[in-house]
């Protein structure tokens, strides 16, 4: 699959996420954290255990910030709603698929694939002036340093770790001035073109029908 497909799917999955009943969140969330645990199951454990706080967090907020029905067997001062549990769940949800996503897009392709397919996808924008050559080299090269920084055993957040791996000298493999940077451009596949025209009809029908909600909106609050 050609690299600007492959990021083209993840934001279309993103938009999906906004359209799915909470059924259909679950299921795509068990089958996306399927794939990117067959992919890369290190690297996606790894990202899903620094990422626990978090989960607990929106969990705790969601479940007693959420007016609604609270829990039967719990006593009235501790006991969370049963909307809120639901709201928080399915952010949880929601998150999952983002960070499961993308988790199997990066082990699906090399950094110079997924390159190739963010300048494929900002093309247009060098009518605005924008030089896309320079901002995909700068996104590979933050890459490369997150990646660096990710790595690390013990990961502490601080801004001097930047400053070090500017300072460090450059490895005769790293990606930089050195050596070039060729993005190669493959062909696209009736694959391809079959997987965005699906991508671009889903997309349509879903402002399509967005668009009539909101004229019956419209009609009715004018009656």
């Amino acid at each position: 699959m050609h690299p600007f497909v492959k990021i083209a799917c993840f934001f279309f999955l993103l938009l999906l996420l906004q359209y799915l009943s909470p059924s259909s969140i679950a299921v795509l969330c068990g089958l996306v954290c399927l794939l990117a645990a067959v992919l890369n199951l290190p690297h996606f454990s790894q990202l899903i255990k620094r990422m626990r706080w978090l989960f607990l967090s929106l969990l705790l907020v969601y479940a007693y910030a959420t007016p609604g029905e609270y829990l039967a067997f719990l006593p009235l001062n501790v006991a969370p709603s049963f909307e809120g549990l639901h709201l928080g769940l399915m952010q949880i949800a929601k998150l999952l698929i983002a960070v499961a996503s993308l988790s199997a897009l990066f082990a699906s392709a090399s950094k110079s694939q997924l390159m190739a397919g963010l300048w494929t996808l900002l093309s247009p924008l060098r009518l605005v002036g924008l030089n896309v050559e320079r901002f995909t080299v700068r996104m590979l090269l933050t890459l490369h340093y997150v990646e660096q920084m990710a790595v690390q055993t013990r990961l502490k957040l601080d801004f001097s770790q930047l400053d070090k791996l500017a300072l460090e000298p450059d490895e005769p493999d790293e990606p930089g001035a050195t050596q070039p940077l060729i993005l190669a451009q493959p062909a696209f596949t009736w694959f391809d073109k079959a997987m965005l025209s699906l991508m671009l009809l889903a997309v349509m029908g879903l402002s399509f029908s967005k668009f009539v909600g909101a004229v019956d909106f419209f009609k009715v609050w004018q009656a």
